[in-house]
C-alpha cells in the first residue's frame, strides 16, 4: 500500500476529537483543529495543522469531520480554505484572534474584557444562525451587517487593523480598490467609530440606521382576546392622535373591524391568525410631533336589544342563540384605550425592518373600559387622555382587553412588499388605509376616497315625553335618486355596507358619535352623487322598534357650484322635520332645497315635500376628502378646465397660469400630472405669440421649481421622473422649449427675465428631460429632424457658454446657478447630442469665466463633470482632462501660495503666543481679518482640486472605461511634479496631508514602467531631474518615517508601501543610469537613507504580526523588504570605489540598521556590504588631495600611498551597534551570521585578514555584551546591581578598546543607577573614571570626553573641576569622608598654586576642615553613625543564569546595617528560582553544566594592608575606615576535623582551611561586588589552629587596651567582657584543652617535628599573662569611677593570680610590651606624685617594692621614647624586666585604689585620638616566628618541606565576616603576623572564621530576660564542634584562653547570651554605660562554633549580665 493523494474536495477538514499519540510520526489534534490534508492511506491521514505548517504527521481519518473547501494552488504552496460565506470565514479568524488578546484584557484588569466576551458571544451566536442556512436573504443581509459593525467596533477597542468594506459590508480587496476609493473607505470608516466611541461604547450595538423615508407602516397582530360580553359585539381597532393643543383625538388610519361573540374562540377556531392587520402610510410629522400623543383605541359595540337580558342558565329555552336580526341596535359597550407613543418612537429611533433579527415580539396589553350610563365612547376616551389614573383607578374590569404585538416600519406598504417580496404577511393581511393622501403620490396612483365622521347633534323630543333614542342612518344617492349600494366601508376586516347606522344613545338630545366611515365613489359617479342622512328613535321594546319611522333628515352634496369638493372641515347641515303623511323615501324633491345654512341668508321655513327645516334641531359632521384628481383649489380647478376646454383667450391664459401661483405647494404636487400635462399641451398647441409661450414656460418652471424644492418635496422628484418617462406625451414641446430657454438666456442680463432665469437655471436638468425626452418621442414617431434638433440644441449650449463673458454682477448668479446645473443634463442629452460636441462646449463654458470669478463653483462643475458618463467615454476624457488639469494646476499654483504664507503666519504667531502667553493672541486676534476669509476661500478650492484629483484618479483606474494610458501619461507630466511639491512642503498639522498623499500615491500606482521610463526621460536638464528625485526621495522617506495615515489604516499602508517599492525600484534604475557620471552624491545619498527607512519602517516587521495578518501580507504583497534589500545591494556594487568611499562611514548606521532586521534573506544579502566598506576605507588614499588625482596618476599603484586600515569604519560600527541594540534591533542571530560571513570574507582576504578578523571579533564581543545588557535592562525582574554589572562589563570593554565616547555613555549612565539606589560612594567612584581622562590644562575638550551633566563646559580643567565638586558631594552623602579628602587636596593645589584663587580655596578648606571634624567626632564613633559595611561571597553556579554570572563568584560589599541573612534573602529574591547551596564545599561540574540556578552565599573578611593608618597609636575613628574600605583581598575560613574526632578534646583534631580571595578591583569602587579573579586555599593543622587563635587572642586584648589607652574616655563594657572572658573563665576550656591535646608527653613523643609549633605554643601562653595585666591595670583606673563593679574587679585579679602563678610556673614568664609598661610606669608616677602633694602616707606600700624592682631600665627608658619598636622579637629578659617594672607600678596603683583615691586624681588626660584594635596593627603581638620553626617558601627554593604543601593549596570555599568586630565564632585568625610559609608570600596575614558546613543562620538577636536566656542557654549548639562534657559553648574562644580557676567551675556560662546584639536605637545607645556596669556577667564565653555573626563596630551600651552563681556583695 502506498500513500496517494487526496482530491481536492477532501483536503480540508476540522478535528471533532482530541488525538494524542505517543508515536513520533504522529500529529497532535486537539478539538477544533482545521487541518490540511495532503495524502491518506487505508485508515489515515497526513497533513498539518493550519495554525502550525512547519510540523507534519499522520492522524486517523475517524477523528476528522471533512467540509467543503476551496484550494488553491496558484502560489508557490497549496492553501486550503473552507468553503463557507466569507462572513463566516471572517467571523471565524475574529473570534480566534480575539480570543488571544480576551485572555490579555483578563490579566491586565481591562474594563473592556466584559465587553469583549460580550461581543465574542454575539459573533458566535450569529455565526451558528448563518451556518444553519435557513435565513432568508434580507434577514441575511441585516445580520451581516450587525456583523461587521459589531467586528469593527471590537476591532477599534481592541487596537487592531481598521477593516474597511463596500455598501454590503464585504471587504475590499486592495487589489481591485482604486487607492482614493480605498482611503475614502478608511476615512469613513475611522469617522464612524470614532463617533459611537465619541457617544460611548453601547453594550450591544445596532445597524446604522438608513435614510428614512417619510411614511411608515405599522403591523399589529392580535395575540389574544379577553373580553366578556354578553351579546354579540363588534371592535373596531385604529390608531389615533390626541392633539393636545385642540384637545382633541382624530384617527390616523382606518381601523380594523372584527366581531367577537360571547362563546369568543369556540365559533371561530381561526380567528386569531386573521387578526391581523396593516396601518398604511403613517405620516412621519405625526408620529413625531412633540404636541401629538398615538394611542391603539378600540371600541366595543354591542349588537342586540337596547338593554342586556341576564341569561339564566336553568332555562335551556334561553340558550337557544337566535340569529342577529339585521336591525338590531348598535349600543357602545366599551372602549380599548392604549397610549404607544414611546413604543412608536422607539421603534422609529431602532428603524426596525421585517429582516431584522433578535426582535422579540412583545405582546402588550391594551385594556378595556366599559362605557356607563351616561358616557359616550368619546368622552370615555377623553377622560382616559386627560385623567387616566382615575379612569384606571375606577375600572371593574379587571384583567380584560386584548392582548397584541405592535411592530413599525419605515415605508409604506408598497415599498415593503416589493423590499420583501418573500413576507406572506405583507400579500395577506388587511391593509387600513391612511385618512389623508400619501406623501409621494407616484403617476397613476388614483384613489378618491371622502371619509365622513358623525361629530354630534341635537334633537328635541317631538312628541315623546323623553329624549329620543336617536339612531342615524347614511345612504348615497345619485342625483337621479338612485341608491348606490356597496360604497360606504366601515373599516378594513368588514365588506362595505349600502347602508351606515350610527350607535344609538338611549333618552340621549344631544348625542355625539365621533363616528368615521368612508364613502369611495368613482369619479365620474362623485359628481353626481349626494349623501342622504335620517334620524329615527329607537324604542327599547324591540317589537315597537321595527315600526319606527325616521323623524328627520338631512342631506350634503359632494361637489361645489365652482366645480371643486367640498373643504376638509365640520359641516353643519340643516335638519328637516319629516312629516311622515306627506314624506316618502323615494320623493328627491329635497335635492332643491338647501343643505347647509349660508351666512347672511335666512332660512325658508316653507314645508316642501314634506320636510320643514328645524332651528331648534342640529346636525354636524366633518368630511376629509382624499382625491387624486378632484380639487379643492378653484386657481387650480379653473386653469384644468381651460386647458380642456381648447380656449384661445390669451388675457383668460394668462390670469389663469397668474393664477396658478396661488395654489399650494401641497396641492400642487398632488395634481402635478394633471398641471403638467395642462402646460405642455398649451405650449404646443399655442401659436398666437411668443409672450403666451414666456408665460407657460414661467409656470411650468414655476411647477418645477416646486416639485424639486429639496426642504420640502424631495420625495417628489422620483415622482416627476416617472412622469417624464412614463406619462409625458408632448412630441412637440422641445421645439418650444429650447427657443423660450435660448431667449431667456439671451436675455439674461435684462433685470426682468434674470428672475426666471434664475428658477429656469435650477430646473435646468426637468428642462432638458422635457426636451429630450420628447425629441425622443418625436422620433419614435416620425424618425426625422435630427440635424436640425442638434442645431437648435447646440445654439442653446452656445449661448450659455457665450453668457459666460459677462463681467457684470448681475449675471454673477445665474452663471454660478448655469454651471451648477448644467451637468445635471448631461446624462440626458449625450443620448440624442454628440458627445464630443458637448464636451467642448462644455470647455468653452469653463474658459470663458474669468481665471477667478467663481472658481469654486467652476471645480465643483469639473467634479460634476468627473463624475458624469461623459468622462468616461474616451474620446471625450481625451479633451476635457487637458482643460481640466489645466485649470487645478492655476488653482493648485495659487491656491498653495496663499496657504502657505499665511499658514506660517499662523504657525508663527502660534508659537509666539506660547512664548509669549496669551495676551500676544489676544493683541493679534483681530488682525487681518481679509487675510483669514483669503485662506478660507483658497483652503476650500485647495481641498476641491485635491478631490477632484482623486475622482479623476479613483476613475481612471476603473477597467470599464477603456484605455487609460494617455490620460496617465499626461496626469504625470503636467501635475506629478505639483502634487509632489506640495507634499514635500505640507506639514503633518496640514488638514490636507493625507488626502493629497492619496492622490500622489493613486497617481504612482496608475504609472506602468513605460510610464516611468517616459517621465523620467522627459526632463531636458540633469539638475531638474536631480531635483525631482530628491524631492521624490524626501517624500518617500518622510512618509514611511512619519506615516501620515493612522496606524490601523493597514491596508492603506501596505498598499501605500507597495507603490513605494515599485517607486524605488525606477528610482534605482535612473540613478544607476544617470547618477554616476557625473556623480551626484546627493541623490545616492537620499536614495540609501530613503530605502532604508522603508525597510526598517514598523508597518514592514512581519515578525510583530499575528501569523494570520503575516499569512495575508506575504500571500499579496510578498515581503517587500527583500526586494528593497536587493535594490540596495546592487545599487551599492554598481559604485566605483572612488564613490563608495563618500559613503563611508557615513551609511554604516543606516545598513546596520537595515541588516539587524530579523529577516534571514535580508541579512545575508547585505551584511556584504560592510566587508565592501571595510575595503573602500583600507585601499582610500591616505591623504584627502590623492583622491582628487587624474587618471593618468591612478595608474602606477605601487606609487599611491593607502590608507591601509579602517577606522573612521570600526568606530562608526561601533558606536551605531550600541545605540541600535539598546534601542531594541538585532538578536543572536544577527551575531552569529556576521561573524560567520564577515569571517570567511575577511578570512579570504590576505591583505585585511588580520585586521579584519580582529574587527569582527570586536564587534562579536561586543554584541554578545550588548544583548546581556539589553536582556537585563528590560527585564523588570532583574535587580540594580545586575544592570549595573552589565554596564560596567560594557563600560570594560570599551575602556579596552580605548573607545572614550562610548566608554563615557556609560560610565554616566553607571552614575544615574547608583544614584537612583542612593549608591553615592560608588556614584562618586564611577565619576572619578571621567575626571581621570582630563587634565588640569585649558586645552579645549574634544567631543568624544564631554559631559552631559556640564554640556557648556569647553575646557579640561573647567569640566575636572566640575566634576570633582560632584564627587566630593556624593562622597560626603556617602560618608566617605576621607575619599573626598584626596580630591580637595588635589583641589587646594590647583586653586593655590596654578588659578590662585583663594576665595574657593578659602571655601574648600573650611569643607575639609568639616570632614576632619565628621570622621573624628567621638559621637559618630559612639552612635555608629558610620556603620563598617560587612562582604559577602556570592557564588553563582550553573547555566541558568545571565552570560556574565554564570560560574562565577562575587564579593559583594553590604549596605550600612546589613547581616548575611538579609544579605541572603536581598539576593534570593533577585532569583526567586535558584536553590541555595547548603554546603561550601566547591560544587562538582554537574551542577556548573546544570541549567538550573545554584548560589552560595557566605561571609568574609578585609584584608587590610600594612600602612601607616594600620598603627596601634591611630585613632579608632581612622582606623575604623580603612579596616572595610579600599580592600580587595578578603578571606573565609571552613573548619572540619580529620580523623576521628575526640569526643572530650575536639581541638585534637579540629582543622581549618582557610581561603584568600582577590577581587579585580578594590571595594568600594564603581560597583557593589566585583568578581573574584584569583584564590588561594591553605589547611592549618590543630595545632597551627591552635596557635593562631592564642595569637588572635593575645592581639585582641593588646588592641582593646592600647584602645583604652588612647581614648579612656569610651565605655568599659568591652574591656570588661573582654577580661571576664579570659580571666574568669567558666569552665575548663581554652588553655586546658590545647595542654590536654598538645602539650602532653604522648604528643610531644608521637610528633617530634611539631617542636617549634610546641615552643610557639607554650610562649604565647606566657605572653597573655602580662597583656591581662596591662588591661586589668587599665580596668582598675575605670572602676574607681564605678564603685558598683570594684567586687568584680577584685574577683578578677584574685582569679588572675592564680592564673599567673600556673602559667609562670609552667611556661614562665614573659615580659610586657614596652608602650604598654611606659603607660604603666606614668600613670604610677603620677599617682605617687597626688599621694605625696596630698601628704597621705602609703604605709603599705613596702608591699608591692618588695614583690617588684622598682628600678627601670636605661633600656626601658630608651624604648619608652619609641613605643612602637617594641615587638616580639626583643629578648625574654627584657620582657621580663619590663614585666616586672609594670607589675610594681600596677600593684601600687592598686594599693592607692583600695585606700580610697578619688577618681577624678586617678583619670588620665583624655586623648584626643581613639585608636583601636586594627587587623593589620603593627603591635608587638605580630610575631615574625614560623610556625613551627619553618620558612617561607621561596621561588628559589628547592623542594618545599613537607608542612609547606598543606598551605599552597587552592581557595575553594568563600565567606564574608568582618575582622574589626568582636565575633562568637570560635574560629578565626585575625591580623597577626603569621609565619610566612601561610602568608605564600603575601604580606597581609590571614583572618579565619568559622562559616561552617551549615545553611545562613539569622544572628541571634538580643535577649531582653533571663527567662530568655535561661532558655537560650538551655539550646544545643548549632555547631558540630562543641563538646558534649561541658554545657557552655566557649570553649576555645579568644576570651577563654587563660588558666581556668578552679574556684569559677561552676559558673553558669550565660555571659555569651548577649554577646550578639544589633546596635540598639540611639535613645538606648547612648546611655551611660559605666552606670550600668553592674549588671556586668563574670563570663562572656563564646559559644563553640557559634553562629557567623560579630559585634558591632560600637557595641551596645548595656553591661553583660551578672553571673547568678557569683556572689557580688561578697566581693
Amino acid at each position: 500500500m502506498k500513500w496517494t493523494s487526496t482530491r481536492d474536495r477532501e483536503r480540508y477538514g476540522v478535528a471533532i476529537y482530541n488525538f494524542c499519540s505517543e508515536n513520533e510520526w504522529c500529529l497532535k489534534l486537539n478539538v477544533g483543529d482545521t487541518v490540511h490534508i495532503l495524502e491518506e492511506l487505508e485508515g489515515w491521514y497526513f497533513g498539518y495543522a493550519l495554525h502550525n505548517k512547519a510540523l507534519r504527521g499522520v492522524f486517523p481519518k475517524s477523528y476528522i469531520k471533512v467540509r467543503d473547501c476551496i484550494v488553491d494552488k496558484t502560489s508557490a504552496v497549496e492553501t486550503v480554505t473552507a468553503r463557507l460565506p466569507p462572513i463566516v470565514q471572517e467571523v471565524t479568524a475574529v473570534l480566534r484572534e480575539w480570543g488571544l488578546l480576551l485572555r490579555e484584557l483578563y490579566l491586565e484588569r481591562s474594563p473592556h474584557f466584559q465587553l469583549v466576551k460580550d461581543m465574542m458571544v454575539e459573533l458566535i451566536a450569529w455565526r451558528k444562525k448563518i451556518l444553519s442556512g435557513q435565513l432568508p436573504g434580507d434577514e441575511l443581509k441585516q445580520l451581516k451587517q450587525r456583523i461587521t459593525k459589531k467586528i469593527d467596533l471590537g476591532n477599534s477597542l481592541l487596537g487592531l487593523d481598521l477593516v474597511v468594506r463596500d455598501e454590503h459590508g464585504n471587504i475590499l480587496n486592495p487589489d481591485i480598490t482604486s487607492t482614493i476609493s480605498l482611503y475614502r473607505h478608511h476615512h469613513d470608516a475611522a469617522q464612524v467609530i470614532k463617533k459611537i466611541q465619541a457617544e460611548g461604547t453601547p453594550t450591544t450595538y445596532t445597524t446604522v440606521k438608513r435614510k428614512t423615508k417619510l411614511s411608515w407602516t405599522a403591523i399589529v397582530n392580535i395575540v389574544n382576546v379577553v373580553i366578556k360580553v354578553p351579546e354579540q359585539s363588534e371592535i373596531s381597532l385604529g390608531l389615533y392622535v390626541w392633539d393636545g393643543r385642540e384637545s382633541r383625538e382624530r384617527p390616523l388610519t382606518e381601523p380594523l373591524i372584527f366581531t367577537w361573540t360571547p362563546d369568543g374562540y369556540n365559533e371561530q377556531l381561526g380567528l386569531l391568525n386573521d387578526l391581523r392587520c396593516i396601518f398604511n402610510d403613517l405620516n412621519t410629522m405625526s408620529l413625531e410631533k412633540e404636541s401629538h400623543s398615538i394611542y391603539l383605541i378600540g371600541y366595543v359595540v354591542r349588537e342586540g336589544s337596547m338593554v342586556t337580558k341576564e341569561v339564566d342558565p336553568r332555562r335551556t329555552s334561553m340558550l337557544n342563540k337566535k340569529p342577529l336580526s339585521n336591525d338590531a341596535l348598535r349600543r357602545p359597550y366599551g372602549v380599548l384605550v392604549l397610549e404607544i407613543t414611546q413604543l412608536v418612537r422607539g421603534q422609529m429611533a431602532s428603524d426596525l425592518t421585517l429582516g431584522s433579527i433578535d426582535q422579540e415580539d412583545r405582546d402588550t396589553f391594551a385594556p378595556l373600559f366599559l362605557c356607563g350610563e351616561k358616557d359616550t365612547p368619546d368622552s370615555l376616551v377623553r377622560k382616559m387622555m386627560v385623567n387616566r389614573n382615575d379612569v384606571v383607578r375606577e375600572n371593574k374590569m379587571g384583567m380584560q382587553g386584548i392582548h397584541f404585538s405592535f411592530t413599525l416600519l419605515n415605508g409604506d406598504i408598497k415599498q415593503l412588499r416589493e423590499e420583501n417580496p418573500h413576507y406572506v404577511s405583507l400579500h395577506e393581511v388587511p391593509v387600513a388605509s391612511r385618512l389623508g393622501l400619501s406623501e409621494v403620490i407616484m403617476p397613476g396612483d388614483v384613489r378618491n376616497d371622502l371619509y365622513i365622521t358623525l361629530v354630534s347633534g341635537e334633537f328635541s323630543r317631538g312628541p315623546k315625553t323623553s329624549d329620543r333614542n336617536v339612531e342615524v342612518t347614511v345612504r348615497v344617492y345619485t342625483d337621479k335618486g338612485q341608491l348606490i349600494p356597496g360604497v360606504i366601508s366601515q373599516g378594513v376586516g368588514k365588506e362595505c355596507l349600502n347602508e351606515y347606522r350610527s350607535v344609538t344613545y338611549h333618552h340621549e338630545a344631544k348625542p355625539k358619535w365621533m363616528e368615521t366611515f368612508k364613502v369611495a365613489l368613482p369619479i365620474e359617479e362623485f359628481k353626481r352623487a349626494h349623501i342622504k342622512f335620517t334620524m329615527k328613535h329607537r324604542s327599547t321594546n324591540d317589537s315597537k322598534t321595527k315600526h319606527e319611522k325616521p323623524f328627520a333628515m338631512a342631506y350634503m352634496q359632494l361637489m361645489q357650484s365652482n366645480g371643486t369638493t367640498l373643504q376638509n372641515t365640520d359641516h353643519d347641515l340643516i335638519v328637516y322635520k319629516i312629516d311622515s303623511k306627506k314624506w316618502s323615501e323615494d320623493d328627491f324633491g329635497y335635492l332643491k332645497l338647501r343643505w347647509r345654512a349660508v351666512p347672511g341668508e335666512e332660512l325658508d321655513k316653507t314645508a316642501q315635500h314634506g320636510l320643514s327645516p328645524s332651528s331648534k334641531d342640529s346636525f354636524t359632521i366633518n368630511t376629509v376628502f382624499c382625491s387624486t384628481k378632484l380639487t379643492q383649489n378653484a386657481e387650480l380647478q379653473g386653469l384644468l378646465e381651460w386647458g380642456w376646454s381648447g380656449s384661445t383667450d390669451t388675457e383668460a391664459l394668462h390670469i389663469k397660469l397668474e393664477g396658478l401661483r396661488g395654489v399650494s405647494s401641497k396641492e400642487l404636487v398632488i395634481f402635478l400630472q394633471d398641471t403638467l400635462d395642462v402646460l405642455l399641451e398649451i405650449l404646443m398647441n399655442n401659436s398666437t405669440d411668443d409672450e403666451s409661450d414666456n408665460k407657460v414656460f414661467e409656470a411650468l418652471v414655476y411647477v418645477i421649481s416646486v416639485v424639486t424644492d429639496m426642504s420640502k418635496h424631495e420625495a417628489f422628484q422620483p415622482v416627476l421622473d416617472s412622469y417624464i418617462q412614463q406619462n409625458f406625451h408632448a412630441t412637440l414641446a422641445y421645439n418650444k422649449l429650447i427657443h423660450v430657454l435660448r431667449f431667456y438666456v439671451e436675455q439674461g442680463n435684462v433685470p426682468e427675465r434674470q428672475s426666471t432665469l434664475k428658477k429656469a437655471m435650477k430646473c435646468l436638468q426637468y428642462i432638458f428631460k422635457f426636451i429630450i425626452r420628447s425629441r425622443q418621442l418625436f422620433v419614435e414617431l416620425y424618425e426625422r429632424g435630427q440635424e436640425e434638433f442638434e442645431k437648435i440644441l447646440k445654439q442653446l449650449l452656445e449661448s450659455m457658454a457665450q453668457m459666460m463673458l459677462d463681467t457684470s454682477d448681475s449675471t454673477l448668479t445665474v452663471q454660478a446657478q448655469c454651471l451648477r446645473y448644467i451637468t445635471t443634463t448631461i446624462p440626458d442629452v449625450i443620448t440624442t447630442f454628440d458627445p464630443v460636441t458637448l464636451s467642448e462646449i462644455l470647455i468653452k463654458m469653463l474658459n470663458n469665466l474669468p481665471k477667478h470669478r467663481i472658481a469654486k463653483q467652476k471645480l465643483m462643475t469639473v467634479g460634476e463633470i468627473i463624475h458624469s458618463q461623459l468622462f468616461k467615454i474616451p474620446e471625450c476624457r481625451e479633451l476635457l482632462l487637458p482643460a481640466f488639469i489645466d485649470h487645478l494646476r492655476k488653482l493648485l499654483v495659487s491656491s498653495e501660495e496663499v496657504t502657505e504664507i499665511v499658514l506660517r503666519k499662523e504657525r508663527t504667531q502660534n508659537k509666539l503666543s506660547k512664548l509669549l502667553g496669551t495676551q500676544f493672541k489676544e493683541d493679534n486676534a483681530g488682525a487681518g481679518p481679509e487675510d483669514k476669509k483669503n485662506v478660507d476661500k483658497k483652503m476650500e478650492e485647495l481641498e476641491l482640486c485635491v478631490n477632484i484629483l482623486g475622482d479623476i484618479l479613483d476613475v481612471l483606474f476603473s477597467s470599464t472605461i477603456g484605455p487609460t494610458h494617455k490620460d496617465v501619461s499626461l496626469l504625470s507630466k503636467e501635475i506629478l511634479r505639483d502634487i509632489l511639491n506640495i507634499v514635500y512642503k505640507m506639514t503633518r498639522e496640514d488638514p490636507l496631508l493625507c488626502q493629497f498623499v492619496s492622490v500622489l500615491i493613486s497617481l504612482l500606482r496608475l504609472m506602468t514602467d513605460k510610464h516611468f521610463v517616459s517621465f523620467l526621460n522627459g526632463f531636458t536638464s540633469l539638475l531638474l531631474l536631480n531635483d525631482f528625485l530628491f524631492e521624490l526621495l524626501m517624500v518617500i522617506k518622510n512618509l514611511v518615517t512619519n506615516n501620515v495615515f493612522p496606524a490601523d489604516w493597514a491596508e492603506m499602508i501596505l498598499l501605500q508601501n507597495s507603490v513605494i517599492v515599485k517607486v524605488l525600484r525606477q528610482c534605482a534604475r535612473i540613478i544607476s543610469e544617470k547618477m554616476r557620471d557625473p556623480f551626484d552624491e546627493v541623490v545616492w545619498n537620499s536614495f540609501f537613507h530613503c530605502a532604508i527607512a522603508f525597510i526598517t519602517q514598523p508597518s514592514l516587521q512581519l515578525e510583530n504580526f499575528s501569523p494570520s495578518k503575516k499569512m495575508k501580507i506575504l500571500s499579496r504583497y510578498r515581503d517587500m523588504r527583500r526586494e528593497t534589500a536587493n535594490e540596495i545591494k546592487s545599487l551599492w556594487f554598481s559604485l566605483v570605489g572612488q564613490h563608495k568611499i563618500r559613503f563611508v562611514p557615513s551609511m554604516v548606521g543606516p545598513f546596520l540598521k537595515m541588516t539587524m532586521l530579523p529577516e534571514v534573506e535580508l541579512r545575508r544579502a547585505t551584511i556584504p556590504i560592510f566587508f565592501d566598506m571595510m575595503q573602500c576605507e583600507f585601499y582610500s588614499p591616505k591623504c584627502r588631495g590623492q583622491s582628487q588625482l587624474s587618471e593618468a596618476a591612478r595608474k602606477d599603484r605601487k606609487e599611491q600611498k593607502i590608507k591601509g586600515r579602517f577606522d573612521e569604519f570600526e568606530n562608526e560600527i561601533l558606536e551605531k551597534l550600541d545605540h541600535l541594540i539598546e534601542g531594541g534591533q538585532g538578536d543572536e542571530h544577527f551575531r552569529d551570521i556576521f561573524q560567520n560571513i564577515m569571517s570567511s570574507l575577511c578570512e579570504d582576504h590576505k591583505t585585511m585578514r588580520e585586521p579584519g578578523m580582529k574587527l569582527v571579533r570586536t564587534v562579536s564581543r561586543l554584541m554578545e555584551r550588548l544583548f546581556q545588557y539589553r536582556t537585563i535592562l528590560n527585564t523588570p525582574d532583574n535587580s540594580a546591581e545586575s544592570r549595573m554589572s552589565c554596564t560596567v562589563n560594557l563600560l570594560d570593554f570599551y575602556s579596552e578598546i580605548n573607545r572614550k565616547e562610548l566608554y563615557l555613555r556609560y560610565v554616566y549612565k553607571l552614575a544615574e543607577l547608583h544614584l537612583m539606589c542612593d549608591n553615592f560612594t560608588e556614584a562618586a567612584y564611577t565619576l572619578k573614571l571621567h575626571a581621570e581622562l582630563l587634565k588640569w590644562s585649558q586645552d579645549p575638550i574634544y567631543h568624544a570626553i564631554t559631559s552631559p551633566r556640564h554640556p557648556s563646559l569647553g575646557r579640561h580643567e573647567d569640566l575636572k573641576e566640575a566634576l570633582y565638586h560632584d564627587i566630593i558631594s556624593y562622597f560626603d552623602q556617602g560618608k566617605m569622608w576621607e575619599a573626598a579628602l584626596n580630591l580637595c587636596k588635589e583641589l587646594v593645589v590647583h586653586y593655590e598654586e596654578k588659578t590662585l584663587d583663594y576665595i574657593k580655596l578659602a571655601e574648600l578648606l573650611n569643607q575639609m576642615a568639616s570632614f576632619y571634624n565628621k570622621i573624628m567626632n567621638p559621637q559618630n564613633l559612639r552612635q555608629n553613625i558610620r556603620p563598617e559595611p560587612e562582604y559577602f561571597r556570592v557564588a553563582y553556579y550553573g547555566r541558568g543564569f545571565p552570560g556574565f554570572l554564570q560560574n562565577k563568584v562575587f564579593v559583594y560589599r553590604g549596605h550600612g546595617y546589613e547581616r548575611l541573612s538579609d544579605f541572603t534573602t536581598r539576593i534570593m529574591d533577585q532569583f526567586p528560582n535558584a536553590e541555595m547551596m547548603k554546603k561550601l564545599t566547591p560544587p562538582s561540574n554537574e551542577v556548573k553544566d546544570s541549567p538550573q540556578q545554584f548560589i552560595q552565599i557566605n561571609k568574609v573578611h578585609c584584608q587590610m594592608m600594612e600602612t601607616r593608618f594600620s598603627s596601634p597609636n591611630v585613632a579608632e575613628q581612622i582606623q575604623r575606615y580603612y579596616r572595610a574600605n579600599r580592600v580587595k583581598t578578603f578571606t573565609y575560613s571552613r573548619p572540619f576535623h580529620r580523623g576521628q574526632k575526640d569526643p572530650t578534646n575536639e581541638f585534637a583534631t579540629l582543622c581549618v582551611e582557610k581561603t584568600v580571595l582577590h577581587t579585580s578591583y578594590e571595594l568600594p569602587g564603581i560597583l557593589r561586588c566585583y568578581p573574584v579573579v584569583s584564590q588561594e586555599s591553605v589547611e592549618l593543622s590543630p595545632l597551627e589552629n591552635a596557635i593562631e587563635t592564642m595569637t588572635g587572642a593575645n592581639k585582641d586584648v593588646y588592641d582593646l587596651t592600647r584602645s583604652f589607652i588612647n581614648n579612656p574616655s569610651q565605655p568599659l563594657d568591652p574591656l570588661t567582657r573582654k577580661l571576664s572572658g579570659m580571666v574568669d573563665a567558666a569552665v575548663m576550656g581554652g588553655v586546658a584543652n590545647y595542654e590536654k591535646a598538645f602539650l602532653c608527653d604522648e604528643y610531644e613523643d608521637n610528633h617530634p617535628e611539631d617542636a617549634p609549633l610546641l615552643h610557639r605554643l607554650k610562649e604565647l601562653i606566657s605572653e597573655q599573662i602580662p597583656l591581662l595585666e596591662a588591661a586589668l591595670h587599665i580596668h582598675a583606673n575605670k572602676v574607681v569611677k564605678q564603685s558598683q563593679i570594684q567586687g568584680l574587679h577584685e574577683h578578677l585579679i584574685m582569679s588572675f593570680n592564680r592564673m599567673k602563678t600556673h602559667v609562670q610556673d609552667k611556661y614562665g614568664t614573659a615580659g610586657m610590651p614596652h608602650d604598654l609598661q611606659d603607660h604603666i610606669t606614668r600613670i604610677s608616677r603620677f599617682q605617687t606624685q597626688v599621694s605625696l602633694n596630698n601628704e597621705h602616707s602609703i604605709r603599705n606600700s613596702h608591699h608591692s617594692t618588695s614583690s617588684h624592682d622598682v628600678s627601670v631600665s636605661s633600656e626601658f627608658e630608651d624604648q619608652q621614647k619609641s613605643k612602637e619598636n617594641f615587638g616580639p622579637s626583643s629578648p625574654s629578659s627584657h620582657r621580663s624586666d619590663g614585666f616586672r617594672n609594670s607589675l610594681s607600678r600596677s600593684l601600687h596603683a592598686h594599693s592607692e585604689l583600695i585606700l580610697g583615691l578619688s577618681g577624678s586624681q586617678l583619670s588620665l588626660p583624655r586623648l584626643s585620638m581613639n585608636p583601636s584594635r586594627s587587623s593589620h596593627s603593627s603591635s608587638p603581638w605580630q610575631s615574625k616566628k614560623s610556625i613551627g620553626g619553618f620558612k617561607s617558601p621561596t621561588p628559589s627554593s628547592g623542594k618545599p618541606v613537607k608542612k609547606e604543601s598543606s598551605f599552597s593549596r587552592l581557595l575553594r570555599r568563600e565567606s564574608f565576616s568582618n575582622p574589626n568586630k568582636e565575633t562568637n565564632t570560635q574560629w578565626f585568625m585575625d591580623n597577626v603576623s603569621r609565619p610566612d610559609s601561610l602568608l605564600l608570600n603575601n604580606p597581609a596575614p590571614i583572618i579565619e572564621l568559622s562559616e561552617q558546613v551549615t545553611t545562613p543562620v539569622t544572628p541571634e538577636r538580643p535577649l531582653r530576660t533571663e527567662v530568655e536566656r535561661e532558655k537560650r542557654a538551655s539550646r544545643p549548639t548549632s555547631s558540630n564542634l562543641s563538646t558534649a562534657s561541658t554545657p557552655c559553648a566557649s570553649t576555645g574562644s579568644r576570651e577563654s584562653l587563660s588558666w581556668p580557676s578552679s574556684t569559677m567551675s561552676t559558673t553558669t556560662p550565660t555571659g555569651s547570651l548577649d554577646d550578639v546584639r544589633p546596635p540598639l536605637p540611639a535613645k538606648t545607645r547612648d546611655k551611660d554605660t559605666d552606670s550600668l556596669i553592674s549588671n556586668l556577667t563574670l563570663n562572656t564565653c563564646m559559644p563553640l562554633g557559634g553562629v557567623l555573626s560579630d559585634y558591632p563596630a560600637e557595641p551596645p551600651e548595656k553591661p553583660p549580665l551578672p553571673d547568678r552563681n557569683h556572689n557580688h556583695k561578697e566581693a
